[in-house]
C-alpha cells in the first residue's frame, strides 16, 4: 500500500513556506515548485507567492544580486555560468544587469587571474599547448568568457 501525501491546510503551508523562504534567498520558481509539491493547487500558490512577497519574503531582486555574490565568491564561477545559472530560475534580463553590478570587475578579473596561475602551475609538466588547453577547458568549465581567458593566456609564453 502505498503512502499518500496529505495535503496542508492553507496556515500550515504558509507556516512551511515562511521558513522555506527564512532560510535562504528564494526565487519565485523555487518557493512555486516548493508549494506545487506540497500538493497545493494554482490558486492557493499564487495567493501564497503574492503573501510571500508582501512580507518582503521573496523578492527576485534580492534573491539575483545574492546569487550572483554568492557563486562568485563562494563557489568562484564566472559570469557566464552565473547568468545561466539565473536564467534557469527564470530571472529576467533587467535583474541579470543588476546581479552582474554585484561583482566588481577588478575583483573578477582578479580572480580569473588567480585560478589561471593556479592551474598553470598544476600542469607545470605538460607540453605548453597542453597545458594551456587544461587551463582554457577549466577556466571555460567554470564560467569565465573565452576572450577573457584568452588575455590571461596571452601572458604565458611557449617556451623556445
Amino acid at each position: 500500500m502505498a503512502f499518500e501525501k496529505k495535503k496542508p491546510s492553507p496556515e500550515e503551508a504558509r507556516a512551511k513556506i515562511r521558513t522555506f523562504c527564512n532560510y535562504r534567498e528564494r526565487s519565485h520558481r523555487e518557493v512555486k515548485e516548493k508549494l506545487y509539491s506540497m500538493g497545493l493547487y494554482s490558486k492557493e500558490v499564487d495567493q501564497l507567492l503574492v503573501q510571500m512577497m508582501d512580507e518582503n519574503l521573496l523578492n527576485e531582486e534580492r534573491y539575483a544580486r545574492s546569487y550572483a555574490r554568492g557563486r562568485f565568491r563562494l563557489k568562484k564561477w564566472g559570469w557566464v555560468k552565473i547568468e545561466q545559472g539565473l536564467r534557469q530560475q527564470g530571472i529576467h534580463q533587467n535583474l541579470l544587469k543588476m546581479a552582474k553590478s554585484e561583482i566588481d570587475e577588478q575583483e573578477y578579473m582578479d580572480m580569473l587571474q588567480s585560478m589561471a596561475n593556479k592551474k598553470w602551475a598544476e600542469h607545470s609538466k605538460d607540453q605548453y599547448m597542453i597545458r594551456k588547453a587544461k587551463v582554457y577547458r577549466f577556466l571555460i568549465g567554470r564560467g569565465f568568457e573565452s576572450s577573457l581567458i584568452n588575455s590571461v593566456l596571452k601572458s604565458y609564453h611557449s617556451p623556445k
